[in-house]
């Protein structure tokens, strides 16, 4: 991201709007936001809140630019999640997250949207079996990504904790299947947590498969660090100008959504004429120029792998990629020139799906191939 940032590049995030959904709102005050980001319901300030929204957009003006987040120049609509207390929440009860988006989206302009929060099941004492489902909010969640409220929108979700620990582990799985609601959907960038200084796996980091087979988490990027000041250092909601240091996939999502704010940046600049990518193009992008770990290609531990937004941006800029359309039980082709002597051909497929039936397995309606 510093690389992103400096020239050529010169990505701040300007012209991007985020909607930072949390656990409550963030500090608007704190100096780092310089106005950039304003509340817009009364869920209440929290730390957690304006730590996530100094990594997506905070200047580090308090720490002469240390703590500077991933897109310095975005402007973000801060919403607190609330609900009425009945069923589950964001499993069987989504709260307030569609009336938020909606609002967000129409009224202020949101291009993306950052979501640290979930269900939290094993800290939480819910029951184990929560885990790898797909609930009411997950298909809320596909069907917004598909522009239920208005166009198709871009969102991006902190994949869990869950591995915090060993309640809810599975005889002879441990740790996998450890993805707690609504990081099971289907359309949002799921990101699980490294550490930023060496691209190891994180001890909390939920894992994957999802209860119907399908991969998460999507993608990981940096959410602590194992050594230092042993955590993500940003905006804290103390003062004006506190910092703290905290670690979770909750620190990971804002980083991959500060990344993303400046891809966008320069896919305008890129293609003025055209809409801004749909979320499955976003995804592709990041997976297909993702650093892989652990198991060779993608897996259960680190998705894809581990997010570089300097390359994917670098990808992005060649123009080999392309959205479209196939009917059911169609095919869609396309023509590719390798030039001689290429070792070898990637090619990376996403699509946002419609949004499955809750509680029902596979949640996965449209199964494209290549």
């Amino acid at each position: 991201t510093d690389q992103a940032q400096a020239a050529p590049y010169n990505l701040t995030g300007s012209g991007v709007t985020v909607l930072v959904y949390d656990g409550g709102t963030a500090r608007a005050t704190h100096v780092d936001f310089g106005g950039r980001l304003t509340v817009r319901d009364s869920s209440g300030m929290h730390y957690h809140s304006t730590h996530v929204a100094g990594t997506i957009g905070g200047s580090g003006a308090a720490s002469g630019g240390t703590y500077k987040g991933m897109a310095p120049g975005v402007t973000m609509e801060s919403y607190g999640f609330q609900y009425d207390g009945s069923g589950i929440f964001l499993y069987t009860n989504p709260g307030d997250l569609e009336s938020d988006y909606g609002a967000a989206i129409n009224n202020y302009g949101a291009d993306i949207a950052n979501n640290s929060i979930g269900t939290n099941v094993e800290p939480n004492g819910f029951s184990c079996s929560y885990q790898g489902d797909y609930g009411v909010t997950s298909a809320l969640i596909d069907s917004i990504a598909r522009g239920s409220l208005g166009s198709p929108f871009r969102i991006v979700w902190a994949a869990g904790n869950e591995r915090q620990g060993s309640r809810c582990d599975i005889e002879g799985y441990g740790d996998y299947y450890s993805t707690a609601p609504p990081a099971g959907a289907k359309n949002h960038i799921a990101v699980g947590a490294i550490n930023s200084n060496d691209d190891t796996m994180t001890s909390f980091s939920s894992w994957g498969p999802v209860d119907d087979g399908r991969l998460k988490p999507d993608i990981v990027g940096p959410g602590c660090q194992s050594n230092d000041d042993y955590g993500v250092t940003s905006t804290y909601s103390s003062s004006d100008t506190a910092y703290a240091a905290l670690c979770g996939t909750s620190m990971a999502a804002p980083t991959v959504t500060g990344c993303l704010s400046l891809l966008l940046q320069d896919y305008r600049a890129q293609f003025p004429s055209q809409a801004d990518p749909r979320n499955s193009t976003l995804k592709i992008l990041l997976a297909h120029n993702a650093v892989d770990l652990g198991n060779a290609g993608p897996d259960y531990v680190y998705g894809y792998g581990s997010v570089r937004i300097r390359d994917t941006i670098d990808f992005m800029r060649t123009g080999n990629f392309d959205e479209g359309e196939v009917d059911q039980g169609g095919t869609a082709s396309y023509s590719i020139d390798v030039p001689a002597g290429t070792a070898e051909l990637k090619v990376t497929l996403a699509w946002d799906d419609v949004a499955g039936t809750p509680n029902v397995s596979p949640a996965l309606v449209n199964d494209l191939d290549l």
